[in-house]
């Protein structure tokens, strides 16, 4: 049996609030680096940076909303997690391969391997 979708993990009034705080934040940015306040601005950017990565993990392919199913939800973020656990564990005895796997996998809706530039032009096992 498949779960129900339950909406969007962002819904509109949350996207309009994490506009405005951005809005916000870039204006707090631009006070502190004219005022020179180099603490202040890198809390700024900090705070900011944070926004723009929970927004990226509630936004999909496109920029579109990501969808909120339980299953859905829990099965991408577990391979997630396993493809990120493998390629640490191949670091360890090959940091070589290890970047260029994590330069070339992409995670998310559908995983896949996309060749990053610079790789290898052939896998020797």
């Amino acid at each position: 049996m498949r779960a129900p979708d339950d909406g969007p993990v962002l819904d509109a009034a949350a996207r309009s609030a994490y506009r405005r705080r951005l809005a916000d934040l870039d204006a707090a940015a631009g006070a502190a680096d004219r005022s020179g306040d180099a603490d202040r601005s890198a809390l700024v950017q900090a705070e900011r940076a944070a926004l723009l990565a929970e927004l990226g993990r509630a936004t999909g392919l496109a920029g579109r909303p990501r969808r909120a199913g339980r299953d859905a939800e829990r099965a991408r973020v577990n391979v997630t997690k396993a493809i990120r656990g493998t390629v640490d564990r191949i670091a360890v005895t090959a940091p070589l391969a290890a970047a260029h796997l994590s330069a070339s996998l992409r995670t998310g809706h559908r995983p896949r391997y996309e060749p990053a530039p610079g790789g290898p032009a052939r896998w020797r096992l």
